[in-house]
């Protein structure tokens, strides 16, 4: 059974964002950038220890006006404190350049592999901010990530019949390495089914002893009436 454990875990997160220039104030439970939307929080969970590890979820609230996304990271190592590092990396790796280019223009500069595309979807223009991949495992990048990847992710939204103003978009595909797949695929923390099941018939490579997890995230922002 999984347990929340009280940690220091937005003083940690809150350090990661400043390195960006980047301050925030505390209104209720999350932090804004002056003042404005989306607001940020964290929560840590110990979901199984044994008797030389443990295994823990972050869980990071992102809050927007009429929505609240949630961005889960999982790490199995030697200590709570490696595992939580390890997830806030992939955090910072998978996720907060996103938000930096969609929501805080004034943050740093640094070369971070963000996409910025428009696309007409719905009789709309969008802001389409593109994630790079976050990948895990010990093979090479370049022999796992797929280039379909992305682009039935983009088939995809771009068949979305969107009504909202802010969509989030997070697609992992996962090599357990004891012969399992595991596909997941959200639309605003909603299961996005089509998706999964195109993403799960990509032709990965397969490998049966080794771990490798590739995930992606993506915010879709309405710009005007095309």
């Amino acid at each position: 059974m999984s347990k929340l454990l009280e940690t220091d875990i937005n003083e940690q997160l809150l350090e990661i964002l400043g390195e960006f220039n980047l301050k925030f104030k505390k209104i209720e439970d999350y932090y804004f950038v002056d003042d404005k939307f989306p607001g940020i929080t964290a929560q840590v969970f110990e979901m199984e220890r044994y008797e030389d590890s443990v295994i823990i979820q972050l869980d990071i609230h992102i809050l927007l006006p009429n929505n609240t996304i949630i961005e889960s990271f999982v790490a199995h190592a030697p200590s709570v404190e490696d595992a939580i590092a390890e997830t806030l990396e992939e955090f910072e790796v998978n996720v907060l350049h996103v938000l930096i280019a969609g929501f805080w223009e004034n943050a740093k500069k640094v070369e971070n592999g963000v996409g910025l595309e428009q696309w007409d979807i719905n009789g709309y223009r969008w802001q389409l901010v593109v994630g790079n991949y976050g990948y895990k495992g010990s093979l090479p990048i370049d022999d796992i990530v797929l280039d379909e990847m992305f682009d039935t992710i983009k088939e995809e939204i771009l068949a979305l019949p969107l009504e909202e103003d802010i969509y989030a978009i997070r697609t992992v595909y996962t090599n357990v390495g004891d012969g399992r797949k595991v596909t997941e695929a959200l639309l605003n923390n909603e299961e996005f089914p089509s998706l999964e099941k195109k993403i799960s018939n990509l032709p990965w490579k397969s490998v049966e002893d080794d771990y490798y997890s590739v995930r992606n995230f993506i915010l879709a922002m309405k710009l005007e009436e095309h």
